[in-house]
């Protein structure tokens, strides 16, 4: 009953991946032979996991691809970002009393990735690994306003999902509001989200000044006024251009 609930090509395709890891690189006869598997099969996976980039290929000798590496890569720098920007994070926290999270941009979505929240006893909590929607919240928009006009058509609908009364809906009522965005390295969230939170967000930056991940820190509107938002937001933008410097270093 076991075996029959297994996909006998994914089975397959683990087999290689595994034999590749502990051999590093291998003919296509060699994979047949040691794994038992007909080479026809051999062939035909091979091919396939060639074209998706799971295997490379050179001298006839197959080994594991750049999807790979991209994987762990990427698992990397998120656990290099989350480790460097915790130390901040807790600063700011102690020192203005409310929550603060790092969030990047995953795919099509915007994942919290640190946080630390408000020692008060009313306070934002968030949730590591919390997702967020691309359009409403600081980070979010922060997160996507460098995104190529062709990047943003293919993950925005044209009418979006709708929060609050203060969520933008219209994709190039968004566009305008992401432009604005960029131009000044700073978002707010006026309740778009949540009816009871507003944000402030702001960018960690490549050399090359592009955003990598965002700051931000939600507040509830009683404790929001203009004078220490900024405060808040001038703090932010110090720690974030610390941390920059510090992924840059590693």
């Amino acid at each position: 009953m076991e075996n029959k609930s297994k996909v006998p090509a994914v089975e397959k395709a683990d087999r290689i991946f595994n034999y590749l890891y502990y051999n590093e690189a291998a003919t296509q006869a060699e994979i047949a032979r040691e794994l038992n598997i007909s080479k026809a099969s051999v062939n035909r996976l091979l091919s396939l996991l060639l074209e998706l980039r799971y295997l490379s290929i050179e001298d006839k000798k197959y080994s594991l691809g750049e999807k790979f590496y991209f994987f762990a890569n990427k698992y990397e720098r998120y656990t290099l970002i989350k480790n460097i920007s915790r130390p901040y994070l807790e600063e700011l926290s102690l020192k203005f009393k409310e929550t603060f999270k790092m969030n990047i941009l995953e795919e099509d979505k915007i994942r919290t990735i640190a946080k630390v929240e408000s020692s008060d006893l009313i306070k934002i909590p968030v949730s590591e690994n919390a997702i967020f929607p691309l359009h409403a919240g600081a980070a979010s928009k922060l997160l996507i306003c460098q995104l190529s006009n062709a990047k943003l058509d293919k993950l925005l609908e044209k009418t979006l999902p709708k929060y609050t009364e203060n969520t933008i809906t219209d994709r190039e009522e968004l566009k305008k509001e992401l432009i604005k965005i960029n131009s000044r390295k700073i978002s707010f969230d006026n309740m778009e989200h949540s009816e009871k939170i507003k944000a402030v967000a702001v960018p960690v930056l490549n050399k090359n000044n592009r955003i990598i991940a965002a700051m931000s820190c939600p507040c509830f509107p009683e404790r929001w006024n203009e004078e220490r938002m900024g405060k808040i937001a001038k703090a932010m933008e110090k720690a974030c251009s610390e941390i920059g410097k510090r992924l840059e270093y590693f």
